[in-house]
């Protein structure tokens, strides 16, 4: 058992002791001994989400992708539908989207990568598969940490849901070419499973960032600056590739259904200082006691889910 499961007991045995004494000024109803042990459990939720929060930044750190999705990410069915992924240009919708992205996108983007560290620094794998060359190579001199700050996590009163928030600093490097800061929010919802706590909905919100060359040694390659305006703006005119460009890795079992086209709106085509609290209309968590699509979230509106086909109702049926 966990350790903060055991303060929890101990607590709760210390409060049920007290009101056992009854008849004097530290006697607790039955009501109020079931909202102590109902604030002492949200307390609990709270150090876990942070947890698993911290997780996703290790996971994207060491590039583990596949086992962030398959460990902290939703699994069951409703869940799976409904979760999103978003940047500063909407919203990629159903595990499978997200999949395609996350996943397969990112170990597309380390391979050109490792090729490129393996020609600057003169070693042949013309006759490596891929997949070789992702696990001697991938990651090779790439630095991808975005730490988060700053915590203001909400646990829902029926304790089936959270919202999260972290301000995240971060830094992107690649050795011999390029390497940058950004400077970011995350926002998060999250739902509790039968395994614990999971990652539903994340969106990152992009304040600034810039590129500039460090020599870290090991590469050979030219400088690339980056201007991080031009940097955001993505493959299609401040949209991101669809998703359903990308191929489905199908050893990953994903279901075709949880699968849907990019969301996007002219409200994320807008780069700016100021865009966190105007054209993104961010908000911090504030208490709540159950979940709403309709109230505010981090994933796509109620109104964004329907245009794609998704029965919200079937959601709330499942809980």
């Amino acid at each position: 058992m966990k350790k903060t499961g055991k303060i929890l007991i101990a607590l709760a045995c210390v409060i049920a002791l007290v009101a056992s004494l009854g008849g004097g000024a530290l006697a607790y109803t039955d009501e109020e001994i079931d909202a102590k042990f109902a604030e002492l459990q949200r307390a609990q939720d709270a150090v876990e989400i942070q947890n698993v929060m911290s997780w996703h930044v290790m996971y994207h750190c060491y590039g583990e992708h596949r086992a962030e999705m398959e460990n902290i990410w939703v699994q069951e069915p409703e869940n799976r539908a409904t979760a999103s992924f978003g940047q500063n240009q909407g919203f990629y919708v159903g595990y499978g989207s997200i999949w395609d992205a996350y996943m397969t996108g990112h170990d597309q983007s380390w391979l050109k990568s490792a090729k490129r560290y393996c020609e600057n620094n003169g070693i042949d794998v013309s006759d490596w598969t891929d997949e070789q060359i992702l696990e001697v190579y991938g990651g090779v001199g790439q630095l991808l940490l975005h730490v988060t700050t700053t915590s203001i996590i909400e646990v829902a009163k029926d304790g089936k849901t959270a919202k999260a928030f972290w301000y995240s600093p971060g830094m992107i490097m690649e050795t011999g070419q390029s390497a940058g800061a950004i400077w970011e929010a995350y926002g998060a919802d999250f739902v509790k499973e039968e395994g614990g706590w999971k990652l539903w909905h994340l969106h990152m919100f992009t304040d600034f960032g810039g590129g500039f060359f460090v020599s870290l040694g090991g590469g050979s390659g030219e400088p690339t600056v980056v201007n991080a305006q031009e940097e955001w703006k993505g493959e299609e005119g401040n949209q991101f590739v669809k998703s359903g460009s990308l191929e489905l890795d199908t050893e990953a079992g994903i279901d075709d259904s949880t699968r849907h086209e990019y969301l996007s709106s002219p409200q994320y085509t807008q780069f700016s200082s100021h865009r966190l609290r105007s054209e993104m209309e961010i908000f911090l968590p504030e208490a709540y006691d159950t979940w709403s699509f309709d109230d505010g979230n981090y994933g796509p509106t109620a109104a964004e889910y329907e245009s794609l086909g998704i029965d919200l109702n079937a959601w709330y049926a499942a809980q």
